[in-house]
């Protein structure tokens, strides 16, 4: 395909509804697995991670095949499918960071965060501030609080699905499948390993909790491994912006995930998980993130319009 055919598939392509179109949500999966192939070719050697690399690619391919059959067949369980496909893609990418960031970025930062967290608190860690606070019962608490974290983003999704408002469903899922990988992005610029490893030797108290604690917390150092994925927070990035879309799109579930939020924040520092100012980062970055959904409901709903639909709140989903 030449070039004057490749801009006029693009430009037709513009002009299709969204249905027809890729969603964002599927143009950014495909752009950060093109990133960190790209990363993988230019900082990396590729014989080290083939397999990840490939994979990567697969996934690309996925992407594109399930969009060209749904826009074919137009069945609603496959449009389903096709809709919630990139929650499976999100937490495949994220398995591969703990073998990919070192290899593309080998230089830990956690020296700087702690030199950071120290500036801000007199010369103290956070983490060894909150040893005051610790026992049994809270750290319990705080690792079911911060395994849920994936839950939280997902049923801010879910309730705007079966509401059955396509453009709120669409909005709210880009933005967040963007906080996440902005997310990612800044654990290859700035890897950390964070508290739990760095300044276990400060920490006068370990913790331990009363039932699921020490099972919630080996399941998730096997399935993540020691990942490099402190800096920003993802957990406060996402979870902050869970809210801020709530507020916007369903305000009975605000309150829910303010709660939710603000348990989560301090169970990051709590368990050892995050330095302090990965949470002020991950915030921040929430705010800015917040800031495109405007423009990115304005594309969607211009991209319904296409198809003559309505755009307002009664917007079905197939």
């Amino acid at each position: 395909m030449d070039r004057h055919s490749c801009w006029l598939f693009f430009s037709e392509a513009m002009k299709a509804p969204y249905d027809q179109r890729f969603h964002l949500e599927e143009i950014a999966t495909i752009s950060m697995f093109a990133l960190l192939d790209a990363l993988v070719i230019f900082f990396a050697c590729p014989f080290k991670v083939i397999g990840l690399f490939v994979l990567n690619l697969c996934c690309i391919a996925f992407v594109i095949s399930i969009r060209v059959i749904d826009t074919r067949i137009e069945r609603e369980w496959f449009t389903i499918f096709r809709n919630w496909l990139v929650l499976v893609l999100l937490i495949i990418m994220y398995m591969e960071h703990s073998t990919l960031i070192p290899q593309i970025n080998p230089y830990d930062v956690d020296d700087l965060l702690i030199g950071v967290d120290r500036f801000l608190f007199a010369g103290y860690d956070p983490t060894v501030l909150m040893e005051r606070f610790t026992c049994p019962f809270f750290t319990e608490i705080f690792q079911i609080v911060y395994a849920s974290f994936y839950f939280l983003p997902a049923f801010i999704c879910f309730l705007l699905y079966v509401r059955g408002n396509k453009i709120e469903f669409h909005v709210s899922a880009s933005a967040i499948l963007i906080g996440f990988y902005i997310s990612y992005i800044g654990y290859y610029l700035s890897p950390a390993i964070g508290p739990r490893f760095t300044l276990n030797h400060v920490q006068s108290i370990p913790l331990d909790g009363l039932l699921t604690f020490h099972f919630l917390r080996s399941t998730l150092d096997q399935v993540g491994g020691i990942t490099r994925d402190c800096y920003p927070s993802g957990h406060a990035l996402v979870s902050v912006l869970t809210v801020l879309l709530a507020r916007r799109y369903y305000r009975p579930f605000a309150k829910i995930a303010l709660a939710w939020t603000i348990l989560l924040l301090i169970s990051t520092v709590y368990l050892r998980y995050h330095y302090f100012v990965d949470i002020i980062a991950g915030i921040a970055l929430a705010v800015a993130v917040h800031e495109l959904v405007p423009p990115i409901e304005r594309y969607i709903k211009t991209a319904e319009s296409c198809q003559g639909a309505p755009i307002a709140d009664e917007t079905k989903l197939r």
